[in-house]
Formats: C-alpha cells, sequence, structure tokens
C-alpha cells in the first residue's frame, strides 16, 4: 500500500530528465578546448572584430540616484548610484568630490557558487571601475560630498568588468551627475596571431588556461579620445599590445553609440511623460 500523499510538499513532474552540471560533460570540455576553433574562427560564429548583442537601460531602480541595466550576450549586471551625499567621517573630508565603486557578484551568477564576502577579483574590478569613472565625473561640482556606485553582476556570461564600466558611465548621467565625457569599456584577448574583441565565459576560460594569450580591458572616453583606466594580463611585446589598445579603442566607439541611444531614449520618454 504506497504512503499517503503530504500536501505541504510540491510534487515534480511525472517525467523528468537528472540535471547533469556542464562543467562536468566531457563532451562539452572537448569542444570547449582553446581558445579558437580549428580553423581559427571564433566558436560562437562572430568575426574577430565584432562585439555581443548589447541591452542598456538606465533608471531601473527607482530608490537610486541613477541607475542602469545591462546585458552583453549572457552577462547581465545592474548599477545603481547613490549620492552625492555628505561626508559623515571627518577623515574622509576632502575639497574636491569623491567616487567609490563596489561590484558584487551574486552566488547564482557564476557556475561555480560564489560566497558572500567580497573576494580579491571582485575588489580588483572595484578598484578599476572607481578609477575609469574619477577620470570622467567633475569631482570638483560636488565637495565634501561621496557617490557610490555599486554594480551586481546577476550572470557572468564574460567581460563583467567592461559591462560594469559601461553600466557605471551610464547610470551616473542618468543620476544627473556633471562628467566630462562618457565611459565605454571593452575587453579584448590576442595572441601573436591573433585578436578577438568581446571575449565570453568560454574564451576567457580558454585565455586563462593558455599562456600565450593576453587579455585587456579598456575603458576609453570616446569624445576626448583619452584611456580612463586599462588592465592587461598576459606577456606580450609593446607592439601587440599597443595593436590590442587600437582595436579595443575602435570597439569603445560603437559601443558608446549604445549608450548615447540608451540616453536619449530615456530623455525623450521623461519629456513625454512631463507633457
Amino acid at each position: 500500500m504506497p504512503p499517503p500523499p503530504d500536501s505541504r510538499r510540491i510534487c515534480g513532474p511525472e517525467e523528468s530528465v537528472p540535471y547533469v552540471p556542464e562543467a562536468t560533460s566531457s563532451s562539452v570540455v572537448e569542444e570547449r578546448d582553446g581558445v579558437l576553433c580549428a580553423d581559427s574562427a571564433r566558436r560562437d560564429g562572430r568575426s574577430m572584430d565584432a562585439i555581443r548583442p548589447m541591452f542598456l537601460q538606465c533608471g531601473t531602480v527607482s530608490q537610486a540616484s541613477g541607475s542602469a541595466y545591462i546585458e552583453v550576450g549572457r552577462t547581465k549586471l545592474l548599477c545603481s548610484v547613490h549620492g552625492p551625499r555628505d561626508t559623515v567621517r571627518r577623515r574622509d573630508f576632502q575639497l574636491h568630490g569623491q567616487i567609490s565603486a563596489e561590484v558584487k557578484f551574486t552566488p547564482y551568477s557564476c557556475r561555480r557558487r560564489r560566497g558572500h564576502q567580497q573576494d580579491k577579483e571582485e575588489t580588483d574590478m572595484s578598484r578599476i571601475v572607481t578609477q575609469a569613472m574619477e577620470g570622467a565625473v567633475c569631482l570638483e561640482k560636488f565637495p565634501k560630498a561621496k557617490v557610490d556606485v555599486h554594480v551586481m553582476v546577476l550572470e557572468d556570461g564574460g567581460g563583467v568588468l567592461a559591462a560594469a564600466i559601461t553600466a557605471a558611465s551610464v547610470a551616473l548621467a542618468d543620476a544627473h551627475i556633471e562628467m566630462l565625457d562618457m565611459v565605454a569599456g571593452v575587453c579584448l584577448a590576442f595572441d601573436s596571431s591573433a585578436m578577438i574583441v568581446d571575449t565570453d565565459s568560454e574564451e576567457e576560460d580558454g585565455v586563462h588556461s593558455d599562456s600565450r594569450w593576453s587579455s585587456l580591458v579598456l575603458a576609453l572616453m570616446p569624445a576626448s579620445g583619452e584611456i580612463a583606466a586599462m588592465q592587461q594580463c598576459g606577456k606580450t611585446s609593446s607592439s601587440r599590445c599597443s595593436a590590442a589598445v587600437k582595436m579595443a579603442a575602435e570597439a569603445c566607439l560603437r559601443v558608446h553609440q549604445v549608450q548615447r541611444q540608451c540616453l536619449q531614449a530615456a530623455v525623450k520618454s521623461s519629456t513625454e511623460a512631463s507633457t
């Protein structure tokens, strides 16, 4: 005689498929061995200088002074800006304003569960985002005050740092923070013979496991052409690195077009709502 059903438990479907983690599948691991395919093409079919489809929208967090949501491929981030607000502690007092950025991965954003405490990778990303925004924000416009930028990574599909820089710049503009220029971020990987723009998570795994490849993250202010921040990892020559920076700068101009369209759409919708 079967036991009586438990009314407090939600029963699953009668037909189900057992869950197999993606990282443990030998066929998937074999398919993703290396950065490029055997014919030197990208695995997702993109050209070497192509960026992934990008969605960008501002004003997504009503409680923040400014906010932005960005999707780049499978990468999803939510950025919020709070401030400017007065500094509380005397030791934090400065004649110029201060800006602080914090990047945090949600526990479910990666294949391997992330911890709640900020780790070294998140600390390094926060430092680079802060450096990139400091070069673009007019800090002298709000003395004795501080602006906090919070970036929450909802899903890591590759290129998190570049997406965080792009979203943080739009969120600051949405918060009506005076800026010298927007900041667009792009990630790039290269070796002695190839360069690929806007790497995804599978390509990043291949770059990290192959010492012949180097990675580059560039934050560019498009109007002035100045570099707000840059991070380069790996061993390479100066000429090869300069070529990678030039290619990443051209991709930043395309990202900037998406930023402009996002802000123009936000201004248009705000104007229509007020009238």
